[in-house]
């Protein structure tokens, strides 16, 4: 019997130890995993911090080519208008040169209308005057030389 129990008694003594460790290993890798899952928590909030921050810096691009390309457009915009005043002005002024050559051939044609009126108004006269000096004339032949 001395031999039965010294051959079983180690068993028997080391089965807490064996379940003790086994157990122990079973909290380790309980540890483990809690503190894998925490480094994998952390990576994913790491990258989910890093997808909205690469996410905030598209959308501030793109918001930056937005006022970029409304600031070009305003600038074109203000550059046409600029333009088309240029143009317009020189429009008006070149009315305005025509209006003012239209104008003084419009006068001129008056004085030579006006001219031309007194030129026959003189006519007139003269014929009229010559008229009379041949009805003067006319009549002192007719009197006998008077």
């Amino acid at each position: 019997m001395k031999n039965l129990i010294r051959a079983v008694l180690p068993a028997l003594l080391l089965a807490p130890l064996s379940l003790f460790c086994s157990a122990n290993a079973y909290a380790q890798s309980a540890v483990m995993q809690q503190q894998q899952q925490m480094i994998q928590q952390q990576q994913q909030g790491f990258q989910n911090q890093n997808s909205s921050f690469n996410q905030q810096q598209l959308r501030n691009t793109q918001t930056q080519i937005q006022r970029d390309n409304q600031a070009q457009q305003i600038h074109q915009l203000n550059e046409n208008m600029r333009l088309n005043a240029d143009q317009q002005w020189q429009n008006n002024n070149q009315q305005r040169m025509l209006n003012n050559q239209n104008r003084q051939q419009r006068q001129q044609r008056q004085q030579q209308l006006q001219l031309n009126q007194m030129d026959q108004q003189k006519k007139v006269n003269n014929q009229r005057m010559l008229n009379q000096q041949n009805t003067v004339d006319q009549n002192r032949k007719n009197n006998g030389g008077q």
